[in-house]
């Protein structure tokens, strides 16, 4: 799912630990255990903390287009 929301980027290109957090950002957005708006945020300050600030906008871009491409279910924000 990661690949398919990364235009022009390889996966093999993307950095180990951006292709975590955004695996896990996806995990937990598809789990539908916690809200998105939190899923990402955590994602985002993953990359700011563990790669770039450059990698931050980059994993919120490609979490932001994977929800936009979940089932409306799956959007909703911890169930409520």
């Amino acid at each position: 799912m990661v690949s398919a929301h990364t235009e022009n980027w390889r996966l093999e290109r993307i950095a180990l630990i951006d292709r975590a957090i955004l695996r896990l950002g996806v995990y937990e957005l598809r789990s539908d255990k916690a809200p998105r708006k939190v899923v990402v945020n955590e994602a985002v300050e993953l990359a700011k903390t563990f790669s770039s600030e450059e990698a931050a906008g980059f994993v919120n871009g490609v979490l932001d287009s994977v929800l936009h491409a979940l089932p409306e279910k799956v959007k909703q924000d911890g169930g409520s």
